[in-house]
C-alpha cells in the first residue's frame, strides 16, 4: 500500500524560488484580534480586543532563525509562515520577502494578526450518555510573551475528576529552550510534572533535547459495559531524557539520537473483580537508539480538511522513524531482566489527485524476552480526503489497534462514542483488538454567526472489537448528522463538535437509544 502511494506521489520540488538574496531589514507588525474597522460597529469585538494582550513583536521575532545577510528565499518565508501558524497564537500569518531595486538584498515583512487566548468560565460536554462538567481559566499568550498559564477543573457523573494548575514558558530566558510545569489532583490522588526541552525550531535545525520528571497517585482501571468494574491503584515517579540531531536538506533529512526513560511503579490492592494478574513494584529503564529519515514532496496550505476557513498546514511526503534498545525491567518476585526492545513507525501522505488527499501510517512496538513478546502493540492506519464537491469535503478513516502484555498490568482497549463509535455510550465494549470505520461528509454551510463560522456534517460510522483468537466479532453500525463551529479569531484551528447518532446495532440482547455529543474537535484528522 505504501509502495503505491509513493509511486502516486507529486514530484520532488523543483522549480527555481520567486524571490532570493541576502536578508536586509526585518519589519515586523502585530496586529490585535479584530482590527479598528472590524471592531467599530460591533460592542463584543471591542470587548475581545480589550481583553486581549497583542502579541509583542519579540515573540515573533525568535522564531525567525536567520540574520541580517543571510541567504533567504521563498521557501524560507513559506516555513517562517507555517511556522507562526503552528504557535497557535495566530488567526492570520503573512510573510513576505521584499526585494530592493537593483541589489540583491531583500527586506523580510511579518504580518500576524492574534486569536483570542483567553478561555474561561464554567464548561461540559455530554458524551456517550455521561454529562461532564466544571470550569477553566487559561491564557495561551500571557501579556503577549506566547506563555501559557491554566487552571481547570472537570468532573463527571461517574465521579471521575481532574483539577490542574499548569504553566509553559515557550522562551526560557529568552532562548529557544521551553520548559513547562504542571501541578494537580485526580480522584486516584495527585500528580505532579515538569520538562525543558529544546525543540527542532525550523526544518535545517540540527540538534533537540528534552528533560522530563513526573511523579502521580494513578489507578488502572477496568471497564464492562461502560461500568467500572475493576480499579489497581499505583503509585509512579519517572522521568527521561533525549537527545537528537538532524542532518541532510530541508525537504530530505535524517536523525539520530539517544534516549533514556526510568519508570518506578508500587501497586496498591486491587479493588472490584479479579483479572489475570498484578504484578510486583517494577522498576523500569529503557535505553534506546532513535533513527528517522524523512523526505518531505510539498507543503500545502489547504482549508476545508479539518478546519472551517481556518488555513491547514498539510505536509505531503514521507517519514520512516524506529528505535533499538533494551528496557531492564526488576519486578518484586520475579527479578531482574534485559528485555530488547523495538519500535517502527511509518507514515506517508500525498495528494493523489487535484482534489484528493491521502495519509497512511503502520506503528507498532515490541518488548521480548526468553524469544517471546512480552509486550506490544500495534496500529494501522489510512485516511482519505476528497475535495472536489461544491464546498463540500468527504472524509474516511480506517484504524485497525492490537496490544498485549503480559507482565505489566493487562491491556484493555475499549469502543465506544469516546472512542469513534457515535451512538453507543463510552468504554461500551472492550477487548485486545479494535478495527474502526468512519465516513464524514463535511459541508461548509456558508453561515456566520458573529464571529463564528457554521458548518454540517452526515456521517456513518462502523467497528469491531474482540479478543485475539476468538475474531473480532459482529459490526456495530451507527450513522448521524451534526454542526461544527469554528472562528479563525477566537478558536483557531479547533472547532466545536456536535453530534446526533442514531445506533442500529444491538449487542447481547441490548439496544440502544440515540445519543447526543457536545465536545471540542473533529473526531479524526488528516495528520
Amino acid at each position: 500500500m505504501f509502495t503505491a502511494l509513493l509511486l502516486l506521489a507529486a514530484p520532488l520540488q523543483g522549480a527555481a524560488p520567486a524571490v532570493e538574496g541576502r536578508l536586509g531589514d526585518i519589519v515586523i507588525v502585530t496586529g490585535p484580534i479584530f482590527s479598528a474597522g472590524e471592531e467599530k460597529s460591533h460592542l463584543f469585538r471591542r470587548l475581545v480586543n480589550a481583553t486581549h494582550w497583542t502579541t509583542r513583536e519579540s515573540v515573533v521575532r525568535r522564531e525567525i532563525w536567520k540574520r541580517r545577510g543571510d541567504p533567504v528565499d521563498d521557501g524560507f518565508a513559506a516555513e517562517l509562515e507555517r511556522n507562526l501558524r503552528a504557535l497557535g497564537l495566530f488567526a492570520e500569518a503573512e510573510v513576505t520577502l521584499v526585494p530592493r531595486e537593483g541589489s540583491d538584498v531583500v527586506d523580510l515583512r511579518v504580518e500576524t494578526r492574534d486569536r483570542f487566548s483567553i478561555a474561561g468560565g464554567a464548561s461540559g460536554s455530554f458524551v456517550g450518555n455521561v454529562a461532564s462538567g466544571g470550569f477553566s481559566l487559561s491564557e495561551s499568550n500571557l501579556f503577549g510573551s506566547g506563555d501559557r498559564v491554566s487552571l481547570g477543573f472537570l468532573e463527571n457523573e461517574d465521579d471521575e475528576f481532574r483539577g490542574s494548575l499548569s504553566y509553559r514558558d515557550r522562551y526560557l530566558f529568552g532562548t529557544w529552550t521551553s520548559a513547562s510545569a504542571q501541578v494537580g489532583r485526580t480522584d486516584q490522588g495527585d500528580f505532579a510534572g515538569i520538562s525543558v526541552d529544546r525543540p527542532f525550531r525550523y526544518l535545517a535545525d540540527d540538534f533537540s533535547w528534552a528533560l522530563a520528571g513526573r511523579t502521580a497517585e494513578a489507578e488502572q482501571d477496568y471497564f464492562l459495559q461502560g461500568d467500572t468494574v475493576t480499579e489497581v491503584p499505583f503509585d509512579e515517579t519517572g522521568g527521561g531524557a533525549r537527545a537528537t540531531w538532524r542532518d541532510g536538506t530541508r525537504f530530505d533529512f535524517r536523525t539520530i539520537g539517544l534516549a533514556l526513560d526510568h519508570t518506578s511503579r508500587a501497586y496498591g490492592s486491587l479493588r472490584g473483580a479479579p483479572i489475570e494478574r498484578v504484578p510486583g513494584d517494577t522498576d523500569a529503564t529503557y535505553l534506546r537508539v532513535t533513527a528517522s529519515a524523512q523526505t518531505i514532496r510539498s507543503f500545502e496550505k489547504v482549508t476545508g480538511l479539518d478546519t472551517i476557513r481556518f488555513v491547514q498546514d498539510v505536509r505531503l511526503g514521507t517519514t520512516l522513524s524506529g528505535e533499538a534498545g533494551a528496557t531492564v525491567r526488576d519486578e518484586v518476585g520475579r527479578g531482574t531482566e534485559v528485555q530488547p526492545t523495538l519500535a517502527v513507525d511509518l507514515r506517508t501522505a500525498h495528494r493523489l489527485t487535484g482534489t484528493t488527499y491521502v495519509s497512511a501510517g503502520l506503528a507498532g512496538r515490541a518488548r521480548v524476552f526468553a524469544g517471546e513478546a512480552v509486550g506490544w502493540r500495534s496500529a494501522v492506519d489510512l485516511r482519505a480526503y476528497e475535495l472536489s464537491l461544491p464546498d463540500q469535503t468527504l472524509a474516511f478513516s480506517a484504524r485497525l489497534t492490537s496490544a498485549d502484555e503480559s507482565q505489566d498490568l493487562p491491556v484493555q482497549l475499549t469502543l465506544g462514542e469516546d472512542s469513534g463509535l457515535r451512538g453507543y455510550p463510552r468504554r461500551e465494549f472492550v477487548g485486545d483488538q479494535v478495527l474502526r470505520l468512519n465516513l464524514e461528509d463535511r459541508w461548509d454551510a456558508g453561515i456566520e454567526l458573529g464571529a463564528f463560522d457554521v458548518g454540517a456534517i452526515a456521517f456513518a460510522d462502523l467497528g469491531w472489537i474482540g479478543d485475539r483468537g476468538e475474531g473480532l466479532g459482529a459490526p456495530l453500525r451507527s450513522v448521524g448528522v451534526g454542526l461544527r463551529i469554528g472562528s479563525n479569531e477566537l478558536l483557531g484551528r479547533g472547532v466545536v463538535r456536535i453530534d446526533l447518532s442514531f445506533p442500529l446495532d444491538e449487542r447481547d440482547g441490548v439496544s440502544y437509544d440515540p445519543l447526543l455529543s457536545i465536545t471540542a474537535g473533529q473526531l479524526f484528522t488528516f495528520q
